[in-house]
């Protein structure tokens, strides 16, 4: 699990800002590229989750091609803060992961409904 952790932190370093205006960002996300089809059935659940931000208002995402569209309040949140959010929303999912494999898929939703439990932790 060490070695998947740092892989995940490595790929975490790749995002990068395709476009940007205020109010509009669009990310690259090599790492989601990777992420194989049947994980789309948990694109409405990830989505809340990053949405627990204030200051995000819209967010959609494609594993085909990686990229992240992100409406967000720029009155409320700068590009930085997103990308700080982004990192951090996806190490507390990976390095929570521990208690189940990561090839088992049927344990991502329990934990992600566990994670939104614990609302405390998104804000």
């Amino acid at each position: 699990m060490r070695a998947y952790l740092a892989t995940v932190k490595k790929h975490l370093n790749q995002i990068k800002v395709v476009h940007h205006l205020p109010g509009r960002l669009r990310l690259h996300i090599p790492m989601l590229e990777k992420l194989p089809p049947e994980w789309l059935r948990y694109k409405p659940d990830l989505i809340e989750i990053i949405k627990r931000k204030q200051g995000l208002i819209a967010i959609d995402f494609s594993i085909a091609t990686g990229r992240v569209l992100i409406h967000y309040d720029a009155d409320q949140i700068a590009q930085s803060q997103i990308l700080q959010w982004f990192r951090r929303v996806t190490m507390m999912l990976w390095e929570g992961y521990t208690d189940a494999p990561f090839d088992s898929k049927q344990e991502i939703a329990p934990f992600l409904k566990r994670m939104r439990s614990q609302s405390r932790l998104w804000h």
